[in-house]
């Protein structure tokens, strides 16, 4: 049972190592003021 619990532990663990890694790879941080001026000119 304890083998278990520790197997879902670390694949846990390291699905979210996988994403912390594509988020920082990727510009899905995207800064709101850049945002905004990308709407300002689609508007105009």
């Amino acid at each position: 049972m304890d083998k278990l619990i520790i197997k879902i532990l670390i694949s846990l663990t390291l699905v979210l190592l996988v994403f912390i890694l594509y988020l920082g790879s990727s510009d899905f941080v995207i800064n709101p003021r850049l945002v905004e001026k990308e709407f300002d000119i689609e508007s105009k």
